[in-house]
């Protein structure tokens, strides 16, 4: 007859998101993870088979309970310069957040693997794609009800909004280089509203 479990394997996820934010894949040992964790190596690997399984595990609970909240404004069918300059006030207000100092786990582990991703499920790459695609479709739900000129290049300043958020979301925390990116952030948002009132004021709306 097998163990009855002592522990509820979501809770081991949560808590492991938590750990793998703060100190990265390769800076959480096992002795970390039962420490944190509150169950013996046994438990964690009869559960998980591997801290990598763990870790993917972690990534793939960051992506639907943190990126899913955070994107799905953006993410929306009707979403246009409203939800692009709401994501861009979110970041831009990381300082408040309770999340500063410990960044992004998607970015960090972009970061800390670069160009490969340790998930098998391709969910670093997967987050890049998605904002990029979520800050095109906007711009071009934008550009289509004239909030923005007919001629913006959508795809030039989706890479470029995408470029200055992940920018932000790695230096959560940094203080000597937060005030850069959080000029470039208030710079990007008030260059939505200017181009807003030229599309209003010009005949042909220009970005």
């Amino acid at each position: 007859m097998g163990r009855k479990k002592t522990y509820d394997r979501d809770d081991l996820i949560d808590r492991s998101v938590e750990l793998f934010r703060d100190h990265g894949y390769a800076g959480t040992s096992t002795q970390m993870l039962v420490d944190e964790l509150g169950v013996n190596r046994y438990s964690i690997y009869a559960e998980f088979g591997t801290k990598q399984a763990l870790f993917d595990a972690a990534l793939q609970r960051y992506d639907e309970r943190v990126i899913e909240r955070s994107f799905a404004p953006l993410e929306a069918p009707e979403a246009g310069l409203a939800e692009i300059r709401a994501l861009l006030e979110f970041y831009a207000l990381a300082s408040n957040s309770p999340a500063w100092g410990r960044g992004c786990l998607l970015c960090n582990t972009a970061v800390e693997f670069a160009a490969a991703d340790p998930s098998g499920a391709g969910l670093v790459q997967r987050y890049f794609e998605r904002l990029s695609h979520a800050f095109r479709s906007a711009l071009t739900n934008a550009r289509d009800s004239g909030e923005i000129g007919s001629s913006v290049d959508v795809s030039a300043v989706a890479e470029s909004l995408t470029a200055t958020v992940l920018v932000a979301a790695l230096v959560f925390g940094q203080d000597a280089i937060w005030k850069g990116v959080a000029l470039s952030l208030e710079d990007a948002r008030d260059t939505l509203d200017l181009d807003e009132v030229e599309a209003d004021a010009d005949d042909h709306p220009r970005w």
